[in-house]
């Protein structure tokens, strides 16, 4: 049976039942963190809102089940139509005949550029309208530095609906299809991901440097113009969960790891394309892409993972950039604009900047 990108997510009558519970101890958390903001340390968010913002965030995704999750949140492709609607702009959504999986142009498909976006949310969430507000901003952005760039962003199957390799497959074919449309060379196309998309963008360029086995080899005549990762998540080891990591400060706990990691790989083993940090140094050598940059948040759980990472990426492979935003939490760039803040992240304006030093 042909997996389908978007699938209309079906509650049993205990979770739904479940949901009251839920709303309450996330109301209670939000009123809690009104209290506690007023006393913040250099761990915590910069501000009280944003303090009560990922408080909420933090404990609705720990309390909520995945598929409670999806449940809530509107589709990627709603999103995309939503967005559409609000800037005005004739929708423009692509089937990339794989398994359902859809491309969505944000700003002109023809512009000289293509940045190829592949959304997080732990392989289980779709992209929230932050994400577009993210995507716009980045295309405005370059315009007014007198620089043409789109966005191509990826809906992909959300997991537990598919697993592995699915989404990587799906996000090969997304590349694939913009090169296919013969606009744009290699050198005039960029990768960029965040959290579990972050993850697909680094498996995408192993995939092109070492073919999966499963995955239709895609050869490329030059390398690629560069690839950003907000917060990668490199490693979906289990043990991480566990650790007693601080996560006042971020808009995610560790605990949500193992979940989230499980309903992707459902059964099936890790590998140096799930995990990059499994990966040797040497793995890295051969990527076909002209730079990396990396980036995190000076407050997210996942900076160690993120920072062993690209100690072993930039041993074999030099051209990377690593960027910290100081008290910033996990893909703040997205999830700022999510809740509301519109106060430009040190992350966003670095990627921003980064990106049209290369256009």
């Amino acid at each position: 049976m042909e997996t389908k990108a978007i699938v209309k997510q079906r509650l049993s009558f205990g979770a739904k039942l479940d949901m009251l519970p839920a709303l309450a101890s996330i109301v209670t958390v939000g009123v809690l963190s009104v209290l506690s903001g007023f006393i913040r340390s250099s761990k915590d968010a910069p501000s009280l809102y944003l303090h009560i913002a990922y408080a909420v965030l933090r404990r609705a995704t720990k309390r909520l089940s995945v598929l409670q999750l999806q449940w809530i949140s509107p589709p990627t492709d709603k999103m995309y139509e939503q967005y559409a609607r609000s800037a005005r702009v004739t929708p423009q959504t692509v089937d990339l005949g794989c398994h359902g999986a859809k491309g969505h142009w944000i700003g002109n498909k023809n512009a000289k550029h293509v940045l190829v976006w592949y959304h997080g949310g732990g392989f289980c969430l779709p992209a929230n309208a932050g994400y577009f507000k993210f995507w716009a901003d980045v295309v405005a952005s370059s315009r007014a530095a007198g620089k043409d760039v789109a966005v191509f962003a990826l809906t992909y199957t959300l997991a537990p609906h598919a697993r592995y390799p699915t989404q990587l497959t799906q996000a090969v074919e997304a590349l694939r299809y913009v090169l296919d449309q013969k606009r744009h060379r290699p050198s005039q196309i960029f990768l960029g991901g965040d959290s579990a998309g972050g993850n697909l963008a680094v498996g995408v360029l192993s995939h092109l440097a070492h073919p999966h086995p499963a995955i239709k080899e895609l050869k490329l005549e030059e390398p690629l113009a560069g690839t950003a990762v907000i917060a990668p998540w490199t490693s979906l080891d289990e043990n991480h969960s566990q650790e007693k990591v601080y996560s006042g400060g971020d808009l995610i706990t560790p605990f949500v790891g193992k979940p989230w990691s499980r309903h992707y790989l459902n059964g099936t083993a890790r590998d140096y394309y799930t995990d990059a940090s499994l990966a040797p140094s040497s793995w890295f050598e051969t990527y076909p892409v002209k730079q990396i940059l990396v980036l995190g948040g000076g407050n997210e759980v996942l900076l160690p993972i993120i920072e062993d990472f690209v100690e072993k990426l930039k041993a074999g492979f030099p051209s990377v950039e690593f960027f910290v935003g100081k008290r910033e939490a996990h893909v703040a760039p997205v999830y700022n604009l999510y809740v509301g803040d519109s106060t430009e992240t040190q992350q966003g304006k670095k990627l921003k900047a980064w990106l049209r030093d290369l256009l």
